[in-house]
């Protein structure tokens, strides 16, 4: 009971100050004079023992002064708004926000994974691991091959990624890659309206080198940086490919240095990306910030209705009296 008192608070306490309003009216301000009309009777002491008029009087002022202070109280209580503030309740707010950026060139429908997976097959079933255990972060995703989309809103909605996740398939928008416009398009998704608290990260993984972008890889990695925005990149693949095929180490490893972040290379097996991921998950641990509100809830009707029903009372009162009198 302590503790539900303890939490009870008044919006307006301020109206407290109306209670002494009677007392300022009553002594303070200025008395009609009352016209003395004097008559004389002689056998009024027999009257008054007949009717018993010497203590009925003095009792129903009384009594009336009581039930007028009360119902005044529970007035100015009322008015005071009280308000019931509930034990607060607490939220985990991401404070992190992802862009994965993730190469769908033709390459990568190639069927070199061991276990007979494709390359891309082998990137979403460890992407969907690591999107699954990243329960409070917001994620979004960027696809690029001869342009870049972003495929996938930064939000915390995991369901909903998991099935973009599941719809990507090589060659779906060409067959080139364009690292810097990815890149590029993934610093302008964490850019938008999400959480400006939220540290930004990118991750960024393909299997061969820029072949397609309008936007310089080196420039979209200080675009990056001046909008701190940290980028790993993992290079997938056959790293002994020649030409278009093959990986660009010094660009990836570029851009993680710009931006802040770290590079990693997966020889082609679905084994060693997920020991990627599982590296990324550890030196990026989540972050989350707990919120805590409470709410108010109202209270000025219960005084109201106890002066109603005390004035219902009162009236009550008064007419049985009269009726029995």
């Amino acid at each position: 009971m302590s503790e539900f008192l303890s939490r009870i608070d008044f919006a307006w306490p301020w109206a407290w100050l109306l209670i002494f309003l009677p007392l300022i009216g009553r002594y303070l301000l200025p008395q009609e004079r009352e016209v003395k009309e004097h008559v004389r009777v002689p056998f009024l002491p027999q009257l008054i023992d007949e009717l018993k008029l010497n203590s009925q009087p003095v009792r129903t002022s009384r009594l009336s002064s009581l039930f007028f202070w009360l119902v005044w109280i529970l007035l100015i209580a009322a008015l005071a708004r009280p308000e019931y503030l509930t034990p607060p309740q607490h939220r985990q707010k991401p404070m992190r926000d992802v862009v994965l950026i993730l190469d769908v060139s033709g390459s990568m429908g190639k069927n070199d994974v061991p276990g007979g997976e494709t390359r891309l097959q082998a990137v979403q079933q460890s992407v969907r691991k690591f999107v699954a255990a990243r329960k409070t972060d917001r994620i979004g995703l960027v696809i690029f091959a001869s342009s870049a989309w972003p495929f996938a809103p930064v939000s915390e909605d995991k369901q909903a990624l998991q099935t973009r996740i599941n719809q990507l398939a090589p060659g779906m928008i060409g067959e080139q890659t364009a690292i810097g416009d990815a890149l590029g398009v993934g610093v302008k998704l964490l850019d938008g309206p999400t959480n400006k608290e939220a540290s930004k990260l990118a991750i960024l993984l393909t299997d061969g080198n820029d072949t397609a972008s309008q936007l310089a890889p080196a420039l979209a990695a200080q675009l990056a940086a001046a909008h701190h925005v940290q980028v790993h990149t993992i290079a997938f693949g056959d790293l002994n490919s020649r030409g278009d095929d093959k990986v660009d180490l010094p660009l990836m490893q570029d851009i993680a240095r710009i931006t802040g972040g770290k590079s990693w290379t997966a020889a082609g097996s679905g084994a060693s990306l997920d020991s990627v991921w599982k590296e990324i998950d550890a030196i990026t641990p989540v972050q989350v910030k707990s919120i805590g509100w409470s709410w108010h809830i109202p209270l000025f009707q219960w005084p109201l209705l106890l002066a109603l029903v005390l004035l219902i009372l009162l009236a009550v009162t008064r007419f049985v009296r009269e009726k029995t009198a």
